[in-house]
């Protein structure tokens, strides 16, 4: 009677060497085509989006006029005229959400640009003492992708493009 040696499953060393080559090929190719800051400043500008709509709930909220303005590679919320009372005794104002200033640092080498945008104590967008009549637009760049963020006059309809 012969003994035959139980087959034993699983990978070679080979095959595993293969593999990993094959992984670090993939890796050398794909990764100097990811840039980080094409890959979130879509997402940047979505934030931007949902802050605008934040701060105008908050301007209703509080009775209070809004204003965003934007610094190269952020953007704060304000109050247009300084108060002693809460929201306006901070500049920025402290966002109740956090509880920290409501302020956005951009990441990745993204910028931002255009505006401000003032709102109303209702989350309109005005222009100085009347609405505002025209699109506010911001733009926000990285690397070879640029996003726009519009706010629409009189509705106040925020949006990405």
């Amino acid at each position: 009677m012969k003994r035959f040696p139980l087959r034993q499953s699983g990978f070679t060393l080979v095959e595993l060497v293969v593999v990993m080559v094959l992984l670090a090929i993939l890796a050398v190719v794909a990764l100097p085509r990811f840039d980080a800051a094409e890959t979130t400043a879509g997402f940047q500008a979505g934030r931007l989006a949902r802050d605008i709509r934040h701060m105008q709930m908050l301007a209703i909220t509080w009775s209070q006029p809004l204003k965003l303005t934007t610094a190269g590679s952020g953007y704060s919320v304000s109050c247009p005229a300084a108060g002693t009372t809460p929201p306006c005794n901070a500049s920025p104002v402290i966002d109740p959400a956090t509880g920290k200033a409501f302020q956005v640092s951009l990441e990745n080498a993204v910028t931002v640009s255009g505006g401000p945008l003032e709102v109303d104590s209702l989350g309109r967008p005005r222009s100085g003492a009347s609405l505002a009549a025209a699109n506010t637009v911001f733009t926000l760049s990285g690397g070879s992708s640029s996003f726009s963020v519009t706010t629409a006059p009189i509705s106040g309809f925020t949006q990405v493009n």
